[in-house]
C-alpha cells in the first residue's frame, strides 16, 4: 500500500463524484493531520490487540497489550496460559473473562490449521478470502478482520469504528441511517483503495479533534464546505428552520423474569420471562408507539431476558433491535440466582461489602468487580451515543446496567443512582441537547397495570 502516486493514476476511467469528493477530503485531512505511511506488522499481535481494542479505547488497549506481553513472551504460552492467569493480564481492556476465551480459541484455531502460530500465510490470499478465514475466528467481526487485513498485510479493506462511522455520516459519504457493518462495505466502494490506510487514520483524527459525537466544532472544521451535515444546518439556519440537534435517550429495563417472581439475583444467566413479563413488554411497546417517531435506533442486551423484550418493542416500531455485548448485566459469577436472604446468612461479609456502593473493589466470587461493570457500560453507553446526534436511542437493558448507564450520563448525582428501584418495563428518558444532559422521567411505569416494585 503506497501513497506515492496519486490514486486517479492508479485506477482505471474516471472517477466517480462521491470518490472526487473523497479524494478534497483526503487532501484536506493530510494538510490537517499529515500522512502515515503503512508499514507491515505482525498478524496475530495486529489481530490480538484488536480483540483487545473491542468496546475500550486506546489507552486501555494498549494497558492489557503490554501487560499480556511482559505476562507471556511468547503466542504459546497466551494460548496454553491458565484462563485465570490471562483474564488477570488483559483487565484493564475489559470484559477480560470474554476478551481471554476468544484469544486463546483465536491462537488454537491458528495452531490446528497451519502447525503454528503465524499468519503470514494471509498474504498469499486474496482480500475476500483472506476477510471470510478471519471472520470464521471467535470473535472476530467486520472491523477486526479489516483492521488486520489494511494495518498489519496491507490488503484494501477500510476498517470503521466508532470515528470513522460518525464523520462518514456527516460528510454524507454514507446514508445517514447506515449501520457501522453496511459502512464497511460501503466506504471500500467509495474510496479509493490506495488511501484506505491515511484516510481511516485521519477520519479518526478528525473525529477526536473536531467532529465530536455531541457537540462539534463546525465553525473550525476544515471540511465545512464538503460536509452534507453542516451545509444542511447552514442552509436551515439561513432559512429560519434551524434543525434540531436534540437527543432523547429511552432507558427500559426488561420485563418480568421468573427469578424475577423468585427473588433470585441473576446476572449473566437468565430464565426467561413470565406471562406477566409479556403483557409488560405489549404494554411498553404501546406507550413508546406514542412517543418515538422518526430517527430512532433500539440497542439491546444480548441476554434473553432483554432481547425479548426489546425484540417486542422494535416489531411495534418497526425497528431490529441492535445487541450490544457489553450492555450485559453484572456478572454474579459463583453467586447467580442467588437471593438477598442467602446473601444476608450465606454470605454476610460479602453482604455488608455489596450494601457499601461507594466500594469499587467489591468483586462478586468468580465473577466481575463493581467499577470493572460500570466502566464497561461507561465506555459502551458513550460508543452508542457517538452514533447519534440526534433523534431518539432506546437502550433495553438491565436493572444494573441503566443505573450505571445514569450514573454516566449525570456522574454529579453517581451516588444517587444505585439507590433506585428499577422496576420491570419502566422507562427512563432522558434529553441531550447543546451537550447537556437533562433526566425527564425515571423508571415510569404509568403505562403498567399492576406492576409489582422489584428490589433488585
Amino acid at each position: 500500500m503506497t501513497n506515492e502516486a496519486p490514486p486517479w493514476n492508479l485506477r482505471r476511467g474516471i472517477p466517480k463524484p462521491e470518490t472526487l469528493k473523497v479524494l478534497r477530503i483526503h487532501d484536506l485531512l493530510l494538510t490537517e493531520y499529515g500522512d502515515h505511511p503503512w508499514h507491515p506488522r505482525d498478524p496475530v499481535a495486529t489481530l490480538v490487540s484488536a480483540i483487545l481494542s473491542q468496546n475500550t479505547n486506546d489507552v486501555n488497549r494498549d494497558r492489557a497489550f503490554e501487560r499480556l506481553r511482559a505476562r507471556f513472551p511468547t503466542w504459546e504460552a497466551v494460548r496454553d496460559a491458565p484462563l485465570p492467569d490471562l483474564i488477570e493480564a488483559i483487565r484493564p481492556a475489559g470484559l477480560a473473562p470474554t476478551k481471554a476465551p476468544r484469544i486463546q480459541e483465536a491462537l488454537r484455531r491458528i495452531t490446528e490449521e497451519r502447525g503454528e502460530i503465524s499468519m503470514d500465510f494471509l498474504s498469499e490470499m486474496g482480500v475476500e478470502e483472506a476477510r471470510r478465514w478471519l471472520l470464521s475466528l471467535p470473535g472476530v467481526g467486520p472491523k477486526t478482520a479489516a483492521i488486520v487485513l489494511c494495518f498489519a498485510l496491507g490488503k484494501p479493506a477500510f476498517p470503521v469504528d466508532t470515528h470513522v462511522h460518525r464523520v462518514a455520516r456527516r460528510l454524507g459519504l454514507i446514508p445517514e441511517r447506515a449501520s457501522r457493518e453496511k459502512a464497511h462495505e460501503l466506504l471500500e466502494v467509495v474510496v479509493p483503495r490506495e488511501i484506505y490506510y491515511p484516510f481511516h487514520l485521519n477520519l479518526i483524527a478528525h473525529g477526536r479533534a473536531v467532529c465530536h459525537a455531541r457537540t462539534p466544532r463546525c465553525e473550525d472544521c476544515v471540511l465545512r464546505e464538503e460536509c452534507a451535515h453542516y451545509i444542511t444546518s447552514r442552509r436551515q439556519r439561513a432559512t429560519g428552520g434551524e434543525q434540531s440537534t436534540t437527543l432523547q435517550i429511552i432507558l427500559v429495563r426488561h420485563a418480568e423474569t421468573v427469578a424475577n417472581v423468585e427473588g433470585r439475583w441473576v446476572g449473566w444467566g437468565d430464565t426467561g420471562l413470565t406471562e406477566r413479563g409479556r403483557v409488560q413488554v405489549e404494554a411498553t411497546a404501546r406507550r413508546l408507539v406514542q412517543e418515538v417517531h422518526d430517527g430512532a435506533a433500539i440497542y439491546t442486551s444480548p441476554l434473553p431476558r432483554a432481547r425479548e423484550t426489546a425484540e417486542g418493542i422494535g416489531r411495534a416500531l418497526g425497528l431490529k433491535p441492535i445487541p450490544v455485548e457489553n450492555l450485559r448485566e453484572i456478572n454474579f459469577g459463583d453467586l447467580d440466582g442467588v437471593t438477598l436472604e442467602e446473601m444476608r446468612t450465606r454470605y454476610p461479609d460479602l453482604y455488608a461489602r455489596w450494601r457499601d456502593k461507594t466500594d469499587g473493589e467489591y468483586t462478586w466470587p468468580g465473577g466481575e468487580k463493581r467499577a470493572d461493570f460500570f466502566r464497561r457500560v461507561a465506555e459502551v453507553c458513550q460508543e452508542i451515543l457517538s452514533r447519534h446526534d440526534r433523534g431518539t436511542v432506546i437502550i433495553v437493558a438491565h436493572g444494573g446496567t441503566v443505573r450505571a448507564c445514569l450514573a454516566h450520563l449525570m456522574p454529579d448525582k453517581l451516588g444517587e443512582w444505585w439507590g433506585y428501584s428499577l422496576d420491570n418495563c419502566g422507562i427512563t428518558r432522558l434529553q441531550i441537547e447543546d451537550g447537556t444532559v437533562r433526566l425527564l422521567t425515571l423508571n415510569d411505569i404509568s403505562h403498567l397495570p399492576e406492576v409489582k416494585r422489584e428490589e433488585l
